[in-house]
């Protein structure tokens, strides 16, 4: 029989046959997508692994500049003292050979007026505290004594300077405060 005169189920068996030959070619094999799979899988892990190594050096790399940071943070603070402690230092001189005692002390006034600025200039501001409330978050009562001038709980001196730098509290001012008045 030729083609034609084959019934129509042979012929579509013979026609369908080298397609599917040529699909299993065309197909990778199973060894073959395992080996491909495992290239991938090795080409990702690769990826991780240098991102992972990257993502520590830069961990390492800012620890080190926060560290740097906090260690230098100061500097320009100091830098701006250090003209003051030049004046201070001026001061000591001269006092050594000076006749009078009303220059070395506006010398010395001058020095600490010039601190006060570069604290200024820093946001360390000093609390004030002389005949305000005693507050303790910003003094530090050294003693009480009794004052007919001041109600109670009243500071009456200031025996240290404190000062704050933005909100915070460097140092609380040492006071003496009111006890109320004097029992007679």
């Amino acid at each position: 029989m030729s083609d034609m005169e084959q019934p129509e189920e042979i012929q579509n068996q013979t026609e369908e046959t080298p397609v599917e030959k040529e699909t299993v070619d065309e197909t990778p094999s199973i060894e073959e997508q395992l080996q491909a799979a495992l290239a991938e899988q090795a080409e990702i892990q690769d990826r991780f692994l240098r991102s992972q190594a990257e993502l520590d050096n830069t961990r390492k790399r800012y620890q080190k500049e926060l560290e740097q940071t906090r260690q230098y943070a100061a500097t320009p603070f100091i830098q701006s003292l250090l003209p003051a402690l030049d004046n201070l230092k001026r001061a000591t001189d001269a006092a050594e050979s000076a006749d009078h005692v009303d220059e070395l002390k506006q010398g010395v006034e001058m020095v600490a007026k010039q601190i006060l600025d570069v604290f200024s200039q820093h946001d360390v501001k000093a609390i004030d505290a002389l005949g305000k409330p005693f507050d303790p978050n910003l003094h530090e009562a050294l003693q009480q004594l009794p004052s007919d001038e001041y109600p109670p709980m009243t500071v009456i001196q200031e025996l240290e300077q404190g000062f704050i730098l933005n909100d915070r509290v460097v140092r609380p001012t040492k006071v003496i405060v009111s006890s109320g008045p004097t029992d007679s």
